[in-house]
């Protein structure tokens, strides 16, 4: 189901299942009868749809189980706007990333964004190319970087956005 994110835009939705999973951590998620949740958000994100995201740059995202930022122990999709400049520095790393899932967990690049008080900071991110949503992307998550990097899927966050230049994608 999509539900409006909580602050009343029409750009900050959420898709949740509508059977009881935890989040990103829960096992099932990365199994073959998982549903492709990352297809469903996007499609539901487009117009038309009821959590059609009125932005001219649309992302989607999972947050880790942190508690301090994850406040449900319900698996939810973020369907939302992204600023414009963080499309812009993806773009400009475009040729730098690959779409070998193998160099995902070593292909970091810098992003900058704002701060919970609105200050400029650096982030850096993993980054992978995909040719589109059909395949699980939790799955994926899990044997191209968790599993090799010794680390838990409770630990990740994964966000999606097109891919604006090159070939297309996400």
């Amino acid at each position: 189901m999509v539900l409006n994110g909580g602050s009343g835009s029409n750009h900050d939705y959420l898709l949740v299942p509508s059977c009881r999973i935890s989040g990103i951590e829960c096992p099932f998620i990365t199994t073959a009868s998982a549903p492709n949740y990352w297809l469903e958000a996007w499609n539901n994100a487009q117009p038309g749809q009821p959590g059609h995201v009125v932005y001219p740059h649309i992302g989607l995202g999972v947050n880790s189980a942190d508690p301090t930022i994850r406040m449900q122990d319900q698996l939810h999709i973020h369907l939302a706007g992204i600023h414009s400049g963080i499309q812009t520095q993806l773009n400009n790393h475009d040729s730098a990333i690959s779409n070998d899932p193998t160099r995902w967990r070593n292909q970091i690049v810098p992003v900058w964004g704002l701060t919970s008080t609105g200050l400029p900071a650096p982030r850096s991110y993993r980054v992978l190319h995909v040719a589109n949503l059909n395949g699980n992307l939790f799955r994926l998550l899990l044997d191209s970087v968790v599993r090799p990097t010794g680390t838990t899927m409770a630990a990740q966050m994964l966000a999606v956005t097109p891919r604006l230049t090159g070939s297309g994608g996400f």
